[in-house]
């Protein structure tokens, strides 16, 4: 299944229990009992066993979907699915640009970032370090991010390329010595609305040369951000507040978060679109389960 960055959606928990592994490979079982149970006892023996598992089957469709450590399961399943399909896009967009070249220097700062935090992410499933399975992923969130903001910085250069501060202000010169020129009232208004146009992309542009400045600089901090977890798992493996200090870490990117909207609709105003981090954050996280989880009696 495809997701679009961005997408959230209620995911599909009957169906995740009707084809998840387990319940396939117990209704294989039992059809292969019915099958074997009919040739001592024929077709009685065939529904007695699917009678049966049908009611196991009921009752578990009834109980099962709605357990907090189901939906939990499967609300990170396809929230790491959102992920992959919003780094996949990322990736899709930079490469169109040529920007994916593995011998440049945000490449591998990149590929270096998911090397340690694959790293870490076998020190979790080992419980070899006191970081959870929430910390890897605020820092596959940070990865994607990185890719987020190098769209934006790459998109804004390529649009300021094409169309120029000089150039948009010499067009609007050249509306103003029109306006200025022409008394009828059709040719005014249009002249018009293509000032207020011009003055708005110069504007915009002006902005955006300012704050990419500022992405540019939160680029730089989040390889650095993710080295600093890497070492301090890596000296202090079982350090108790190491999760604590992940999340200082991560916080401080924070701000960047509100000014990388900002930029996004900037970049929306002069025919850009770039997903917002914060919104594709918001989009993939799963919500954690209940503090007490349902038990099977």
């Amino acid at each position: 299944m495809k997701f679009a960055p961005g997408e959230r959606e209620e995911p599909p928990y009957i169906q995740e229990f009707l084809t998840s592994k387990w319940n396939v490979t117990a209704s294989l079982g039992a059809a292969a009992l019915a099958v074997l149970a009919s040739f001592p006892y024929g077709l009685p023996g065939f529904i007695f066993v699917g009678t049966a598992y049908a009611a196991v089957e009921g009752l578990a469709l009834l109980y099962v979907p709605g357990m907090s450590t189901f939906r939990y399961s499967v609300r990170r399943k396809y929230a790491a699915m959102r992920y992959q399909a919003q780094i996949d896009s990322l990736l899709k967009e930079l490469n169109n640009r040529g920007e994916c070249d593995p011998t440049s220097k945000r490449m591998r700062v990149y590929l270096q970032t998911l090397e340690r935090i694959d790293a870490l992410e076998r020190m979790v499933k080992a419980r070899t370090c006191a970081l959870s399975v929430e910390d890897i992923d605020r820092l596959k969130d940070v990865t994607r991010d990185y890719l987020a903001r190098w769209l934006a910085i790459v998109s804004a250069n390529e649009r300021q390329s094409q169309l120029s501060k000089r150039e948009i202000a010499d067009r609007l010169r050249s509306v103003e010595d029109q306006l200025a020129a022409t008394t009828d009232e059709r040719e005014r208004r249009q002249l018009l609305q293509a000032r207020k146009d011009y003055q708005r992309l110069l504007e915009s542009s002006s902005r955006l040369s300012s704050r990419m400045f500022a992405i540019e600089a939160a680029m730089v901090s989040m390889p650095d951000i993710i080295e600093e977890v890497f070492q301090q798992a890596v000296s202090m493996p079982m350090a108790s507040d190491a999760s604590a200090r992940l999340r200082e870490s991560v916080d401080r990117l924070a701000i960047e978060e509100n000014l990388e909207a900002d930029i996004s609709e900037e970049l929306d105003t002069i025919g850009v679109h770039v997903p917002s981090p914060a919104a594709a954050k918001a989009s993939a996280a799963p919500a954690a389960p209940r503090p007490v989880a349902q038990s099977v009696k």
